[in-house]
């Protein structure tokens, strides 16, 4: 393994705990200043595909630096595709679909450029650094199904609070046949990502 995945996966890990943090103390300021308890905010902040994706590469970063050496669980080949290509679909989808609906300011400006940018790239850097060699194409199949297991999850817990978080996902404005087909596209363009990054993988593979 590259010597320099493991202060990355650490420096990478230390900012993904920061931003997650900040974002969680900016929502609980404005859901508490309307009367929201812990357990609503705390849900609510959980809705979100960036910040369980934001979590889940921050923890595959924090065991990589805590345990270098191990390649299985949140540190499987497979799992770590699956988890950079979550995070540059996040930024992907992030700049190119939602970053014109809104302009954040000050502390919230900091921690959607560290959750929707930075983490990205440093993750992205990690993954790189890291051994790729046992991936199947298989294994790009695998990686998406991410999405697909957010997808059932946020449109289940939507009928309950009635919360959508992303309009291409929103039955109170589309149809379920749109939101079915939104879905499979981004699905498919999941899976192409990650086919991608294998294929850059194979031939990093190759030159080393």
């Amino acid at each position: 393994m590259n010597g320099l995945a493991r202060p990355v996966a650490a420096l990478g890990a230390l900012i993904g705990f920061f931003g997650l943090g900040l974002q969680y103390w900016l929502l609980y300021a404005d859901m508490s200043a309307q009367g929201a308890s812990i357990l609503e905010i705390t849900w609510r902040y959980f809705v979100w595909f960036t910040l369980l994706t934001n979590t889940f590469v921050t923890l595959v970063m924090a065991r990589a630096a805590l345990r270098p050496g191990e390649l299985t669980g949140l540190n499987a080949p497979r799992t770590e595709l699956m988890a950079v290509t979550s995070i540059l679909f996040v930024g992907a989808v992030y700049n190119l679909l939602l970053a014109s609906r809104w302009d954040p300011q000050g502390w919230q400006k900091v921690a959607d450029v560290i959750v929707h940018d930075v983490m990205p790239i440093a993750f992205a850097l990690f993954w790189l650094l890291r051994p790729h060699a046992s991936l199947t194409w298989r294994d790009a199949a695998f990686a998406a199904l991410w999405p697909l297991a957010y997808a059932v999850y946020g449109l289940t817990r939507g009928l309950f609070d009635h919360f959508y978080p992303y309009f291409f996902m929103d039955p109170t404005a589309l149809s379920y046949d749109q939101i079915a087909f939104n879905l499979v596209g981004l699905v498919v363009a999941f899976l192409i990502g990650a086919m991608l990054l294998l294929g850059i993988s194979r031939l990093l593979g190759s030159k080393r």
